[in-house]
């Protein structure tokens, strides 16, 4: 039957190819039909690809449990042998070999996304049944798992031209197996090698994306859990084989991490890394401090890239005893305008304010960064003045020797302070000879409670600390509202006559009539 006659009938075909699946299982007469389903599963009809595939599928799945495929080297298969269960043993073989290309291929490139995952499927299922009858221990030791097909599966899954987010989400479901999880990252780690290699460290955007959906995908196993749960079962299965160890998993998931970790990744797909870098990933590995490079370098950057890096450096310097040098002195660059407009301002101050939490911080370090956010609080947004508000008076709570920028006179404005808002390094910005005149000014704002919060800061503080978390994210539209809502006995009134436009010196009083008009008397007749 030929392609053609495929696309006429693809309902009658798909129940051809299951009658023809059926015989070629009973009995090897019929064996020829495998090569008819090869070529119905090159149709264009979904139908009939999906009957194909699931046809070959079911065959080899079979006939591998059988021991009846070659599955050794093909090479020299024109050569003639005398032996007919030789020659029928290597045709199917090749036949074999014809199904993974078609399974792939389909895999890889088909445009239906439900043919993708019926092509996954019939893959997985028969790396269940190479594993089962395997002709070497090709996972290691013995695990059995058939790590030359998965690998093939890995490469196609991760490609540079599809989307492959759908299918991915599919196979997350097989990552419940321990050995189907290790050899993800075992197979992708040398896929991203030889990938790597290939582009200089500059693959294709839709690539790094496939391979990022596929690592986010991954649940890892923590200290204590029982990795027990095997998709290709071991020769002993007492033993202990490389899925049943957390330390190789934790080794495989590092190293496909780090292999990804080296490419150069387009500014949205850096940033969601960045984002889940410190809880999805920095507890899994097993040497985290392997990402020093990694996050030094995005925190050099600057914009939003170092803002997101803060969380990973967050995690390696209290908890894995980073050394960062100059570490202050960038955090204060940090400290710029444009803090205000990024998507991940709350997320930067609550990191900030944990990181000058200490009060072994010097004075004059922790007076910089009082100063530059007083400086910051001239031109920041109104929602965002009261967590600066809360953020200094904290600040001044720890370190008691810097409230002399409050109570300090004289130096007032831009021209006579001595402060220097272009020098980058916090010990030289001279930031303990000035004064907050800027949070002076914040007294007489329109809004009332800014203007409340800064005179608050000017007087005794108390010695508990202000929680900053109830400002970190408040916006413009919550403060309309609240003030909306807001009721008040105490109405103002103007209740002298005005004199003019302009205020009683106005000099334009007699161009215009202010006064109202005077009511015309009716006559009474």
């Amino acid at each position: 039957m030929s392609v053609d006659d495929v696309t006429s009938e693809p309902r009658s075909v798909a129940a051809d190819i299951k009658r023809k699946t059926k015989e070629v299982l009973q009995s090897r007469e019929h064996a020829n039909n495998i090569t008819e389903i090869l070529e119905t599963a090159q149709s264009e009809e979904d139908v009939v690809t999906a009957a194909s595939l699931s046809a070959l599928q079911k065959i080899f799945s079979t006939l591998l449990g059988r021991k009846e495929v070659y599955r050794g080297r093909l090479k020299g298969l024109e050569e003639e042998t005398a032996d007919p269960k030789k020659q029928y043993s290597r045709w199917l073989g090749q036949c074999y070999m014809d199904t993974l290309d078609i399974l792939l291929n389909r895999l890889s490139s088909h445009d239906n996304s439900d043919i993708k995952e019926l092509a996954l499927l019939a893959l997985l299922k028969l790396v269940t049944a190479e594993g089962k009858h395997p002709t070497s221990k090709s996972g290691g030791d013995q695990s059995n798992f058939p790590l030359r097909l998965f690998q093939l599966i890995i490469d196609r899954l991760m490609s540079s031209e599809a989307d492959q987010s759908a299918v991915i989400g599919r196979f997350q479901d097989y990552f419940q197996y321990d050995d189907i999880r290790l050899f993800t990252f075992v197979s992708l780690h040398k896929n991203l090698r030889m990938v790597t290699k290939e582009f200089t460290r500059h693959p294709p955007d839709m690539y790094l994306q496939n391979v990022h959906t596929l690592l986010s995908q991954v649940q890892m196993p923590g200290e204590g859990d029982e990795l027990s749960s095997l998709y290709v079962a071991p020769t002993d299965p007492d033993a202990e084989c490389r899925p049943k160890q957390l330390k190789e998993q934790r080794r495989a998931f590092t190293n496909a991490w780090l292999s990804f970790l080296k490419n150069k990744l387009p500014t949205s797909l850096y940033k969601q890394v960045l984002l889940t870098l410190d809880q999805a990933v920095i507890p899994h590995m097993s040497s985290p401090k392997l990402l020093i490079d990694f996050l030094t370098q995005s925190y050099n950057i600057g914009g939003a890239i170092s803002l997101l890096a803060l969380n990973g450096l967050f995690t390696l310097i209290y908890k894995h005893n980073l050394d960062y040098p100059d570490f202050f002195k960038k955090l204060y660059a940090l400290f710029e305008p444009s803090v205000f407009h990024v998507k991940y301002t709350a997320r930067f101050f609550h990191l900030a304010d944990v990181f000058l939490t200490s009060t072994h911080i010097p004075a004059y370090l922790a007076a910089a960064f009082i100063k530059r956010l007083s400086r910051l609080s001239l031109s920041a947004p109104v929602s965002s003045l009261q967590m600066v508000l809360v953020f200094i008076s904290n600040l001044l709570r720890r370190h008691p020797n810097c409230q002399v920028l409050v109570h300090r006179g004289g130096g007032e404005g831009l021209g006579s302070d001595p402060y220097d808002a272009s020098e980058p390094d916090p010990a030289k910005c001279k930031a303990m000879d000035s004064s907050l005149w800027e949070v002076k000014s914040l007294q007489s704002h329109v809004h009332p409670d800014v203007s409340q919060a800064a005179v608050l800061l000017g007087k005794p503080l108390a010695p508990l600390e202000t929680d900053l978390s109830q400002y970190l994210e408040l916006q413009t539209s919550e403060m309309f509202d609240k003030d909306l809502s807001r009721q008040s006995d105490q109405v103002p009134l103007e209740f002298h006559v005005p004199k003019g436009l302009f205020g009683p010196k106005d000099k334009f009083h007699n161009i215009w009539a202010t006064e109202p008009p005077t009511k015309k008397q009716k006559t009474v007749t």
